[in-house]
């Protein structure tokens, strides 16, 4: 609004709608973020405090607080047109919710198309997206004005971390621009001070954004479907093959070996296939250097006395997509040409496998990487895997078309 002496009051921005739940009183936003978890607003609250400010009260009638941790709550006045995401996996929880046009920016490794390929109807083009990260280079204040996104679905710790914002800068950006609301999925990190979310957790309250609460539940209904169906046909315990989920620096002599049974949707494939009930690692994680309460780092011969008859490579799919690396002869003909590491069972028998999606692994390509993950462990059960292929029809462990339905709103 102009300070001049023959200023006069601009109608409220769409954005003014959306960020503040639409109550105007002679040029004042009065419904607003609630700004802290504990702030007890609630839509009839607001709604009041619209009724209270003058007779034309539709747009507080149908605004809506949405909450997530560790952001507290927002009040919505109507659906967010446009949004900001720093992980590519938000993004498949938006295709899944049918948002998928409204996405501007994401962190800039972008997300798997090759998986929708396989969905009749369903295609998503990111290349159009503006990139957050560059070159390695933390996005400034200014970015995120000229992206003008009605919402954020990021959480504050991440924009402290990855984008070095401090609060203030959070909370100036969410009074001029939109709010900051999303939560850290991926693992566990940075979560010790509020609820921590998993895939369909979050995927459910950010369907509570967009007013899409039947898509989430559907999506999670259906993974649910899949597991329960693929885990009846696992073998006993006792007659499944050790599995190892690892990453190694050959030039270090290193392995990176990481425990299955950790939350976040990084490890949720292994947790839903029960891998960490046959770690072959179980037992050796106090002899390797802890990098973290899940991540271990030691050298080629704890890896030969882990000796796994499985190797899951942690996030190995995103050499697939780079044009400068190959996974067969950058990663695995090295060690199995290595004289301790080429001794590994898994290496040996041509056991190791790259399907693991760190970054993308939204509802939609969580089902194909539990399926990838399934046969690659369990091929005389379930065929073997086809990595970005899609396998015959009688050796697919979910339903294409009903997945496809589902993102398209045939619920």
């Amino acid at each position: 609004m102009s300070d001049d002496d023959n200023s006069t009051i601009e109608a409220p921005t769409r954005r003014d709608y959306v960020k503040y739940g639409g109550a105007v009183v002679g040029g004042g936003l009065l419904a607003g973020c609630a700004g802290q978890p504990d702030s007890g607003s609630t839509p009839s609250e607001n709604e009041s405090e619209v009724e209270q400010g003058g007779d034309d009260s539709t747009e507080g009638e149908t605004s809506y607080e949405v909450c997530m941790e560790p952001n507290g709550c927002h009040t919505l006045a109507e659906i967010p047109e446009t949004y900001a995401v720093y992980d590519p996996a938000v993004i498949g929880m938006m295709i899944a919710l049918g948002q998928e046009d409204g996405v501007i920016a994401e962190q800039g490794s972008g997300y798997p198309t090759e998986y929708l390929e396989q969905l009749p109807e369903v295609s998503f083009d990111g290349r159009n997206l503006t990139a957050l990260i560059e070159d390695g280079e933390s996005p400034d204040k200014e970015l995120f004005y000229e992206l003008d996104a009605d919402i954020h679905l990021i959480d504050h710790y991440t924009a402290q971390g990855y984008f070095e914002f401090s609060e203030e800068d959070i909370a100036e950006l969410e009074d001029n621009v939109g709010p900051f609301h999303g939560s850290w999925m991926r693992r566990s990190d940075w979560t010790d001070d509020h609820p921590f979310y998993d895939l369909y957790e979050g995927l459910n309250t950010f369907a509570e954004v967009f007013q899409a609460e039947e898509r989430g539940q559907a999506f999670e209904e259906f993974y649910d479907e899949m597991v329960a169906e693929v885990t009846s046909q696992l073998p006993p315990v006792e007659d499944r093959p050790s599995m190892g989920y690892l990453t190694t620096s050959f030039d270090d002599k290193e392995v990176i070996y990481l425990r299955h049974d950790g939350d976040g949707y990084q490890y949720k494939p292994f947790q839903a296939l029960e891998t960490y009930e046959h770690d072959a690692f179980e037992g050796l994680y106090g002899e390797g250097e802890a990098l973290s309460e899940t991540t271990y780092r030691g050298d080629f011969e704890v890896l030969l006395e882990a000796d796994p008859d499985v190797v899951i490579h942690h996030n190995a799919m995103a050499s697939f997509r780079d044009p400068d690396t190959d996974w067969f002869e950058d990663t695995l003909e090295p060690l199995k040409n290595d004289p301790v590491a080429g001794e590994v069972s898994a290496y040996q028998n041509d056991r190791a496998y790259p399907w693991h999606e760190t970054y993308a692994a939204g509802p939609i390509v969580m089902m194909f990487e539990t399926e990838l993950i399934a046969k690659s462990i369990y091929p005389d059960v379930f065929g073997e895997p086809t990595g970005l292929e899609e396998p015959p029809e009688d050796e697919q462990l979910f339903d294409r078309q009903r997945l496809a339905d589902i993102i398209n709103g045939d619920l």
